[in-house]
């Protein structure tokens, strides 16, 4: 099969993965939609409630588990030996198959998560016995931006103030989230084709152990180098609009890397579904 795109051989794939992704799938999905009922029976029977914050910050959570658990679970025989010559054997492209996994994997799974909890939620919150006095209220980066203006506008960092809006420019912090979930779904994709057993568990742990190592590094570098000291010195004559421009731009430049990063590690995951052999 060639590396063409076709747009009724693609449409036929996405038909067949998403009658894999429901069957293998369906009833994960389900169960992380419903996680947040846990806080709700908790509630009911100990007369307590969990704020809308607390359980805003769940769904995120379950969203992200299900991201981990779902290129495992749809395309985990992909880079098998014997299991995987099915998805060679597909009438597709190694480009077609790559954007049916991406678009399953990056961006109906946690849309469904996280709007299917959200909904999940709000049912619960409905029920006139208690355990949820209201649903989780989604709040807009232009709602938070009001509220801080409502508040005066201004960020702190240390003794220094700025205006809110100068330091965390919302079209930045959008670029931030998109990025986090995109990056966060090509990690396990990838994981996903280099491991034959345990994808999420040991791509998790590669995580973990990279960060830990990057970290460390990073920390050491910073600690022993006199550039970062110099810098540090030379943060504490900045003005406050000079401060705000300087964050400003090392906001940009995290997201410029971010983007090289998650690019890279589609790259390798294209990569790996067109030259895996059988």
């Amino acid at each position: 099969m060639n590396n063409t795109f076709s747009f009724n051989r693609f449409k036929n794939l996405l038909l067949k993965d998403g009658k894999i992704y429901i069957r293998n799938y369906g009833t994960s999905l389900i169960v992380w939609c419903s996680l947040n009922a846990i806080f709700w029976i908790f509630n009911l029977l100990f007369g307590s409630e969990t704020n809308s914050i607390v359980r805003f910050g769940m769904l995120s959570i379950w969203t992200a588990g299900a991201m981990m658990m779902v290129p495992e679970k749809v395309y985990g025989k992909a880079n098998l030996s014997r299991e995987g010559v099915s998805f060679a054997m597909l009438p597709a492209s190694s480009l077609e198959k790559f954007i049916s996994m991406f678009l399953y994997c990056a961006i109906v799974t946690p849309t469904v998560v996280f709007f299917g909890g959200y909904l999940v939620d709000a049912l619960l919150s409905l029920f006139p016995f208690g355990g949820f006095e209201k649903p989780v209220h989604l709040y807009t980066l232009n709602e938070i931006y009001r509220m801080a203006d409502a508040e005066g506008g201004m960020a702190q960092f240390g003794d220094t103030s700025v205006p809110f809006d100068t330091v965390l420019p919302i079209g930045i912090m959008r670029a931030q989230i998109i990025l986090k979930v995109l990056q966060w779904s090509a990690i396990f994709m990838l994981g996903n084709m280099l491991f034959k057993k345990h994808k999420a568990g040991k791509t998790f742990a590669c995580v973990l152990g990279i960060s830990y190592v990057l970290s460390s590094l990073l920390a050491l570098i910073f600690v022993k180098s006199e550039w970062f000291k110099n810098a540090m010195e030379g943060i504490e004559t900045l003005n406050e609009m000079q401060f705000a421009q300087g964050f400003r731009m090392s906001m940009v430049w995290g997201v410029a890397i971010g983007i090289v990063i998650t690019a890279v590690l589609l790259y390798f995951t294209y990569r790996k579904i067109k030259t895996q052999k059988y």
